[in-house]
Parts: C-alpha cells; structure tokens; sequence
C-alpha cells in the first residue's frame, strides 16, 4: 500500500494532467454536435467488436426464445398472407400481394443483430452488428417483431449505434388507432415497459387496451407500425390533454434481432420540408 502511494505522490502531476485532459474531452463531446457525432462513429466500431464476441456467447443460451420470437413472427406474416390479394406476376403467381403496395415499395427492411443494448439510463442506446457496408445510415428507423425500437444514429463501416424509445431525447410521431388521431409518444425515463402518449385532447375517447400506432407524419417509419397499447387515461389540470400511459409492445429487456428501415423516398420528402420549413413546425 506504501509503494503505490508513493507511486501516486511522485507523479501526482502528470496523473492530475491526464485526468484534466480527459475532462476537456468529455466536456468537448457532450456539447459539440459534431464532435459528439463523430466520436460516436469511431468507437462504435471497436465497441461494436467487443460487444459482439459477448453477445454470441450469451446468444448462444438464448436460441429457443429467438426460435419462439421468429416462429410467432412467421405465423403473423402468415396471417397478413392469408388476408391478401393473389396478383399473378409472372412466374411468381404463387405469392400473394397486397392490392395497394405504395407503402411497402417506398420501404427496404435490412436485418441485424443487436450486440449491446441499454435500458437503466434515462437516456438509453443500442448498438447493432450492421453498418454502412450493408446500407445502414443514420435517421434510419430501428423496428423488430413487436414494434418500433428506435432510430439509428451514428455508423460505422460493421456496426451503428442507434437512439433507443427508451430515450427521453427520442419522442415518436403516434397515433391512435380507432380514432386516428395523431400525438407523440415519449419514454418519461423511469419504467422501460411503459411511456407516454401526449397532446390527445379530451374530446378523444381512449380506451383502455386501445392500440397506438407510428402515423404517417414522418419519414423514419412506416405507418401503423406497433408502439403499445393503452394502460391508462386522465385528464390533465387544465383539462385539455389527456394523460396517456401506454404498454409498449417491445420487450426491451431481450431486444436480439431487428430491422433498420431505409425510405426510399426520404431525401425527397426532406428536401421538400427543408424549402419551406415554417409550414411544418
């Protein structure tokens, strides 16, 4: 114990030196846009690596849920199957599409596997094994099985960290499914399986077990994507919105496998917003 205080007196200088470096930088990324940006892409690569070697050995003890998540996941694609139209096509008269494929052209659905994922901070983030070698960018939506996970936000060359819902910074375009009407939902950071839906007015009859949806007021994700459903429902003090507690359908304590959304036609719906930016705040 003598020895190392010693150590620690003789180059208590250069110690202290390094420790206030290491605090610039700190301070440096948490209040810089682009540098925040763009140490998230470099060490997402080398933390994606780490995370990934521990992910395939817990993966490992983990495959009959993700067989149990898949197989429920093939019997609701079946079901959509059972429900639509046959078009002939060619040599593909066997498969059954959808009368109306606008939404699902304007859409590309690129899977991965999520290799490192928080849900204690208030302001949580995940990491995948997919990254701009595989068409990954950010602005990306995230979505699985259940429903929406998040948005991707920083990439690397194998890997990309993305924003989880469980982030307080991460509101959602929603909407409520029976009535159609639109609002937000925000994770309140405390409870990782319940957030809030906000801005209903009251005049709105919310249901409990009502099913909440992604709208179409956004380019990030398709619309009618899941977020939860319905746990609760009250007025505020004034008695203008309603006070929304909503289940969401994603299981972010076991997130695995998911899918990064690329739109098709979000440049084009960017740019058309960016030329006159007023008529949409």
């Amino acid at each position: 114990m003598g020895k190392l205080l010693s150590f620690l007196y003789r180059f208590r200088a250069f110690l202290i030196f390094v420790i206030i470096e290491l605090f610039c930088v700190w301070l440096i990324v948490q209040n810089n846009d682009y540098q925040r940006s763009a140490f998230a892409a470099s060490s997402s690569s080398i933390v994606g690596s780490i995370n990934e070697t521990a992910k395939n050995v817990s993966g490992f003890f983990r495959l009959q849920s993700v067989n149990e998540s898949l197989a429920a996941e093939n019997a609701r694609l079946r079901e959509l199957l059972s429900t639509s139209v046959n078009v002939p096509e060619d040599s593909m008269d066997t498969y059954l599409f959808q009368t109306d494929t606008t939404d699902s052209m304007m859409y590309k659905y690129l899977k991965a596997e999520v290799v490192m994922n928080g849900i204690r901070n208030v302001n949580n983030f995940f990491t995948i094994n997919r990254g701009s070698a595989a068409g990954i960018e950010p602005g990306m939506g995230v979505i699985n099985a259940s429903g929406v996970v998040g948005k991707v936000r920083a990439v690397s060359e194998n890997f990309a960290q993305c924003i989880s819902l469980l982030n307080t910074r991460n509101p959602i375009s929603a909407k409520h499914l029976p009535s159609s009407r639109m609002g937000t939902v925000a994770w309140e950071g405390s409870n990782p399986k319940k957030a809030r839906l906000q801005y209903i007015t009251t005049d709105i009859a919310i249901e409990v077990g009502d099913t909440i949806v992604t709208s179409s007021f956004n380019a990030v994700y398709p619309k009618n994507i899941m977020i939860g459903t319905v746990l609760s429902s009250s007025p505020d003090a004034n008695n203008t919105y309603l006070n929304i507690d909503i289940a969401l359908s994603v299981d972010f304590g076991s997130l695995s496998y998911v899918y990064a959304i690329k739109n098709n036609t979000k440049a084009e719906q960017d740019s058309l917003i960016s030329t006159n930016p007023l008529l949409y705040e």
